[in-house]
């Protein structure tokens, strides 16, 4: 074989290599927005994002009322935590004793598109509630369980400005 037509054949084989990769690619869809990352800073010094579905900048903190040192946003998440099932076996009808109970823990919140960063940190009291101040955007909220058990399931937030989405937080006993 000449030297030609090996370096013809491997720029053939190149070629439908090629051609093969393009044609598996997924396909983007047209509607998906992509904010830019750029960040504003606020009066305050605090920087807020876009969000999404205009790629607008989320709201600037505005002082707390009480104390002009402290910022807050005027929307967040309000929420309970609850520990179930209780008990092994359902009963008919079913027994009050059996009710999933709050369940104090660790709570952490992270952006919808950066999971593993948390945005902020608090704790669910004895009744199980929490209540988090946060810009407009969507979420992801943790809640910390035991090394095995109780396994609690991470809840999507959407936050609207000027609103508290109310959220439950289920965390698993493992009884059955």
């Amino acid at each position: 074989m000449s030297m030609q037509t090996l370096l013809l054949s491997i720029a053939v084989l190149l070629g439908l290599f090629g051609l093969s990769v393009y044609s598996v690619m997924p396909e983007i869809p047209q509607d998906e927005i992509a904010c830019t990352a750029e960040a504003k800073i606020c009066p305050d010094g605090s920087a807020v994002g876009r969000t999404e579905p205009n790629c607008e900048f989320t709201q600037c903190p505005v002082p707390n009322k009480d104390n002009d040192t402290i910022l807050h946003y005027d929307s967040g998440v309000r929420g309970v935590v609850l520990l179930g099932p209780t008990c092994p076996v359902m009963r008919n009808p079913p027994d009050p004793d059996c009710n999933d109970k709050p369940y104090q823990t660790d709570i952490t919140i992270a952006h919808e598109n950066s999971p593993l960063q948390v945005f902020v940190s608090t704790q669910s009291d004895s009744k199980g509630l929490f209540e988090v101040d946060l810009p407009p955007g969507a979420y992801i909220i943790y809640a910390r369980g035991e090394m095995t058990l109780p396994s609690c399931s991470q809840t999507p937030a959407m936050v609207e400005t000027g609103n508290y989405t109310q959220v439950t937080v289920a965390c698993d006993t493992g009884i059955r």
